[in-house]
């Protein structure tokens, strides 16, 4: 049997973009793939939308997780891994979509070696508002963990809403979101990974990911916090791999 994909979908407030987010999932030409969203207490239509498409699509497995911390998903990716059969695990978020053959195309590159890809990640396709209007794609480039490393000091070179991550690291204790860092918390954990000498095998095409752009998302709402987590972070790893110089 195929290796197994659990795609985890953190739904806060996104009734605009939930249903078409929720279809390009349960839609994969993978088939060996599961959906779970987990609401993290929407105040407008979102989980009613979320029900609906459940009544007609049963297989997807709905939860909730209470929200507490701000631009973080913490709570209900956490709630989401715990429900989680999968062999990988990817979080799609509530505003964005994927294409048909997106899960596909990233098992083709990890099928190859799945001992020895731990974490991986691909080009987004930037889009923008309901109109979706192309903005360009973004990608990153490195060959080898040092470089990645380097390349951290400056900014977060992944993608995060494409990073698939092998079932191994939540057994190491690995896959983790410390909530102290809001928003940023994922730039963390690819500090701890690289720590642990994880490398993120880039991919070196767009795969299928679209990621959507508009003032709602968490990313515009950090950059308006008064404390810089990205110094933060920087700072805590400069310290703990090369003293406090």
């Amino acid at each position: 049997m195929s290796l197994k994909v659990t795609i985890i979908i953190p739904c806060y407030n996104a009734e605009q973009w939930i249903e078409k987010c929720v279809i390009s999932a349960l839609n994969q030409t993978y088939e060996n793939t599961e959906v779970i969203l987990v609401d993290n207490e929407s105040t407008d239509r979102s989980l009613e939308i979320i029900k609906k498409v459940q009544e007609s699509r049963p297989e997807l497995i709905v939860s909730t997780a209470p929200n507490l911390y701000r631009y973080s998903w913490e709570e209900p990716v956490t709630e989401g891994l715990n429900l989680s059969t999968g062999d990988y695990i990817t979080i799609l978020g509530a505003d964005d979509y994927i294409t048909p053959e997106y899960v596909e195309n990233f098992m083709q590159y990890i099928s190859k070696a799945p001992s020895k890809i731990l974490a991986f990640q691909s080009p987004i396709r930037g889009i923008q508002g309901l109109e979706e209007d192309f903005r360009g794609e973004v990608a990153h480039s490195y060959k080898s963990l040092t470089e990645f490393k380097e390349q951290l000091f400056h900014h977060s070179p992944v993608n995060t809403p494409t990073m698939v991550y092998s079932r191994k690291l939540k057994d190491r204790g690995l896959l983790r979101w410390d909530p102290q860092y809001l928003g940023a918390a994922d730039y963390h954990l690819y500090f701890r990974l690289t720590d642990n000498k994880i490398f993120i095998f880039p991919a070196d095409r767009y795969l299928g990911y679209n990621y959507r752009w508009h003032p709602g998302q968490a990313t515009w709402g950090m950059h308006k916090e008064t404390t810089n987590y990205d110094d933060t972070i920087r700072e805590y790893w400069r310290i703990k791999w090369y003293g406090d110089k």
